[in-house]
This record gives C-alpha cells, sequence and structure tokens, in this order.
C-alpha cells in the first residue's frame, strides 16, 4: 500500500506542476484533508518572488479524488493522516 500510496503522491504532484501556467522556479503545495472537503495552498517562486496566487489549470477534483484515496489507505493502516505538505519542487532547467 505505501508504494501505491508513493503513486498517489506523485500523480497529485504531476497534475499540479503540469498546471501552473506560466512557469516557475519552484513551488510548494500543501493539502488538508477536511473530510468532506480539501484546503489547498500553492505558492510558486519565479525570479525571486513568490507568489500565492499564480494562475492554474488543472483539475481540482482530479486532486481531491487522489487525496481521497490517500486518506483512505492512511485509515486502513491506523494512521491518523490529515496533511500532505510539499518540500520545495525545483524546476527543472
Amino acid at each position: 500500500m505505501i508504494a501505491e500510496d508513493f503513486e498517489l503522491v506523485t500523480a497529485i504532484f504531476q497534475l499540479v506542476e503540469a498546471g501552473i501556467v506560466h512557469g516557475y522556479d519552484a513551488f510548494r503545495y500543501r493539502v488538508e484533508w477536511g473530510g468532506n472537503y480539501m484546503e489547498a495552498d500553492l505558492a510558486v517562486e519565479k525570479n525571486g518572488s513568490e507568489i500565492w496566487d499564480a494562475e492554474t489549470d488543472f483539475n481540482h477534483s482530479k486532486i481531491y479524488a487522489l487525496v481521497e484515496k490517500l486518506h483512505e489507505h492512511a485509515v486502513a493502516r491506523g494512521e491518523p493522516w490529515k496533511a500532505l505538505f510539499s518540500p520545495i519542487a525545483k524546476a527543472n532547467k
């Protein structure tokens, strides 16, 4: 199940990365699970500036479904998982 969790996390970050419209030097993404909802924050760094309202084009429903599955796996293992935080992801240059 841990291997499947890794695949889910990878899929989440691939969706986010591909959906950052104007490129980035680095980004951070955070998701908090709240049961019937999730809260997400995206911080994009570009040209030395941190942008919290970067234009994105990704399907939030797909991310929600992946996060929901990740949460289900944690519950099955008896873990009180409620949040996912990314380290700073740097762009490949």
